[in-house]
């Protein structure tokens, strides 16, 4: 399967920028045409579920392609012993199957380095090699602009390592 990999340098701490990235309750904050399905209280841990749903209109109405996924790994970085946090998602369908995650590689303290990934590929009767790079092109672009977008909210915002819920 095709891996696809964005990563992205940000001025801020390893722990918050993966605070950020590993909780899908903030995913809508800077996940273009994004919503949260599933109500959470708290932050996630190994094999919580959670599901996405996104589109033009899911925003507007909760409609969209969803994604269902469960949180098989997280592991929290540690600056000060130069620790890479990461997390990984297992894709449940009923659209994408396969896997996602995030590495946030602390770069000193108020510095460090988002990797996110994905091997992804579409649920249903074509073969993975074919549905694979075509779902690749969509979530690349979806990838960088979500970056970009979480280093302007985080340096927008005063960043906090438990960001919480969506407001």
């Amino acid at each position: 399967m095709r891996r696809v990999t964005v990563a992205r340098e940000l001025d801020v701490d390893a722990t918050v920028a993966f605070a950020w990235v590993a909780d899908p309750r903030t995913h809508p904050r800077w996940i273009p045409l994004t919503v949260m399905a599933t109500p959470a209280a708290r932050g996630p841990e190994a094999g919580d579920r959670f599901t996405m749903v996104s589109g033009p209109s899911a925003r507007r109405t909760g409609r969209g392609f969803t994604d269902r996924m469960v949180v098989e790994v997280l592991d929290r970085p540690s600056v000060a012993a130069g620790r890479t946090g990461f997390t990984r998602v297992h894709k449940l369908g009923p659209v994408l199957l396969g896997e996602a995650g995030f590495d946030v590689v602390p770069l000193g303290h108020g510095r460090c380095r988002v990797v996110w990934w994905e091997e992804a590929y579409l649920a249903g009767p074509l073969p993975r090699a074919v549905t694979a790079p075509l779902v690749g092109l969509a979530l690349r672009w979806m990838m960088r602009t979500s970056l970009r977008r979480l280093e302007t909210t985080l340096l927008r915002h005063p960043p906090r390592e438990n960001p919480g819920p969506p407001r």
